[in-house]
């Protein structure tokens, strides 16, 4: 298990959403210039390549409608703010070695596209803090497939309400950390996770008041996020 500290970090929530448009290059280049501890981005699987893009539907970030699965080459969509879609390898290109990452796996069936595309970048020795890729996902049995691959990469688990079965989870992904939605936040929980070495993370946080609430509750890590 790792060793964790005291420390707070700010994670810039697809890029830095609220200050430029979500899951875009532009954001992430934005991010980078930014005093926060880690970014964090969506992936989605469409012809054999990996995509940048959080919503399942097209209509609320493109100009077009439809399910993104459904469309025909995700490499023609434009973003509304101009940009084509980026893909994740043109991602880890702006960001590789500079930020530490957090990938969340929205649909992704074949894992191998993703562990192939992390192996072929220059290894990165671990530092303190945050590890330089954390793959999270709602979809846990996503995540326990790639720890049965042998996946390198630090996993986490991501809940939207109270999850049910942490004792599971800890066996078949060993987790490096537990997602939390904020609403849904149980402290003994929290607590009881701590005990095991997994840290709990909490997602949304835009205010800086429930920031701080965060911390005085005896919460060990917390993403503050930028506003969405």
């Amino acid at each position: 298990m790792p060793a964790f500290s005291e420390e707070f970090y700010i994670i810039g929530h697809r890029g830095a959403a609220g200050e430029q448009f979500e899951n875009s290059l532009e954001g992430f280049e934005y991010a980078l210039t930014l005093d926060i501890d880690m970014i964090e981005l969506d992936i989605r699987e469409h012809s054999s390549q990996l995509w940048v893009f959080h919503d399942r539907d097209l209509e609320r970030l493109t100009d077009e409608t439809g399910r993104f699965e459904n469309h025909t080459n995700p490499s023609q969509l434009r973003l509304l703010n101009g940009e084509p879609l980026p893909s994740l390898r043109q991602v880890l290109d702006l960001t590789w070695g500079k930020l530490p990452l957090n990938i969340e796996i929205k649909a992704v069936e074949d894992l191998g596209l993703l562990l192939d595309l992390l192996a072929g970048y220059p290894r990165l020795e671990p530092g303190a803090g945050l590890p330089w890729n954390l793959i999270s996902s709602f979809d846990h049995g996503v995540l326990a497939r790639l720890r049965e691959r042998g996946c390198p990469w630090p996993l986490a688990p991501i809940s939207g309400g109270l999850p049910l079965q942490t004792r599971v989870e800890l066996e078949t992904i060993s987790p490096y950390s537990w997602h939390f939605d904020d609403a849904h936040l149980d402290f003994e929980l929290v607590r009881d996770l701590r005990a095991k070495g997994v840290p709990s993370l909490v997602f949304t946080v835009n205010e800086i008041e429930r920031a701080r609430e965060l911390i005085k509750s005896g919460g060990r890590r917390h993403f503050y996020r930028p506003p969405l």
